[in-house]
């Protein structure tokens, strides 16, 4: 899913892909995944393209249609979260099959 409203803003500022990863402090190719919305984009980084585009963030921010999913590791005493962006249409699916494999089992 691509951002939009993100990337419709980042033009009409005549903003490039290489300029706002340079403002923002990321590799051009980081940005360009995260506006065509294959890598997460976390609550700062939407405060930082705002910021550069001039804008309030809610002007660029679209909701995900994305759950993110955490799964907690343990390494050591140290525990590790790991975000997984699964599309919502997957997840509802996957989650009405783990239901039915629920109660097959309690049966």
């Amino acid at each position: 899913m691509k951002f939009e409203k993100l990337i419709t803003t980042r033009k009409q500022k005549g903003l490039s892909q290489e300029t706002m990863a340079s403002k923002v402090g990321m590799e051009q190719t980081t940005y360009s995944r995260k506006e065509r919305g294959l890598s997460f984009i976390h609550e700062d980084e939407w405060e930082k393209f705002a910021k550069v585009l001039k804008v309030d963030v809610n002007s660029i921010k679209e909701e995900h249609h994305f759950v993110n999913n955490e799964t907690y590791k343990s390494f050591g005493h140290s525990p590790c979260v790991e975000y997984v962006n699964v599309p919502k249409d997957m997840y509802e699916l996957l989650m009405q099959h783990f239901k039915k494999m629920n109660a097959d089992i309690e049966r």
